[in-house]
């Protein structure tokens, strides 16, 4: 049985390297490129899939999944699954292009592509999360922070990848799957932590709007704003009491042409304004 399981396997070949379906990673170290191009592999396979045929975007957004989770038991937060479903595209296009050149166009440059990209597949498919306020956001809701044992691994598996993350087989990796069980999905802190550092941008824009337009709106403009409105001038508090104090200390500075009589102030506030107390007399009057 299980040499009629390897015969049935899809295998290609790139140059010298033979690429082999695979249905998972290797516990204990974190996924190449090569392990990637294996797992697109198995899920494009018809009988894998269950069904006719299963498109590109969903074989490597499943394995974007499982490549969060894989990297997740070792305590390593990734970037969001549709940029490493991009990334896995990306690169399954170009093992593709290479392994479909024809023949009769395999030349020396073909040849120097193919190795170098057999070169690079044994490498780290790097998904790293190296956004510092993000990633902080995304332990803060996890509720487990990087130690230094994890940067070290890390370390090590993008360059000569000798260690083993033993706490992929012991008890940790229990409490690590019921963390993530109780998450449930890495997106929605995702999209939380990226809210809220969105949020904080546009509580700064607005605060300096609100000062530019307080420090740029004349004490002429504020009584338009009133009389249109029917009532008091939408601004703040803080604005109103600033433009009131700014308009009587200059009221000596003002041009002849605007300067109010003083025999008028008892009845005008403004030229455009009557004190309310004016219609109040009249009112009184008018009812004795």
């Amino acid at each position: 049985m299980e040499a009629l399981d390897s015969e049935v396997k899809a295998r290609k070949t790139l140059g010298t390297v033979e690429y082999v379906e695979s249905s998972g990673f290797a516990q204990g170290i974190l996924p190449t490129k090569k392990d990637v191009v294996q797992n697109m592999l198995y899920l494009l396979q018809p009988k894998r899939a269950g069904q006719a045929q299963r498109s590109k975007e969903d074989a490597a957004y499943l394995l974007a999944e499982h490549l969060q989770e894989h990297w997740l038991v070792c305590n390593l937060h990734t970037i969001g699954t549709q940029n490493i479903k991009k990334l896995i595209l990306k690169m399954y296009e170009e093992f593709t292009r290479l392994y479909q050149t024809r023949k009769q166009r395999q030349n020396q440059a073909f040849t120097e592509r193919a190795d170098k990209f057999n070169e690079s597949s044994e490498k780290l498919f790097d998904i790293f999360c190296t956004d510092t306020q993000l990633r902080n956001k995304l332990e803060e809701y996890s509720g487990i922070k990087m130690t230094g044992i994890e940067w070290k691994f890390l370390e090590d598996q993008r360059s000569e990848r000798k260690m083993y993350y033993e706490d992929f087989t012991d008890k940790q990796e229990l409490k690590m799957m019921e963390r993530r069980q109780k998450i449930q999905c890495l997106e929605h802190f995702r999209k939380l932590a990226r809210e809220e550092k969105e949020g904080n941008k546009s509580k700064e824009m607005t605060y300096k709007s609100d000062e530019q337009s307080d420090e740029g709106t004349s004490v002429d403009e504020s009584y338009l704003a009133e009389d249109e409105n029917g009532g008091a001038p939408a601004f703040s508090l803080r604005g109103r009491r600033k433009r009131r104090c700014t308009a009587w200390s200059t009221g000596a500075a003002a041009p002849a042409s605007d300067a109010m009589p003083l025999e008028c102030q008892h009845i005008r506030m403004s030229i455009r304004r009557v004190r309310p107390g004016f219609y109040e007399t009249v009112d009184k009057v008018e009812n004795c």
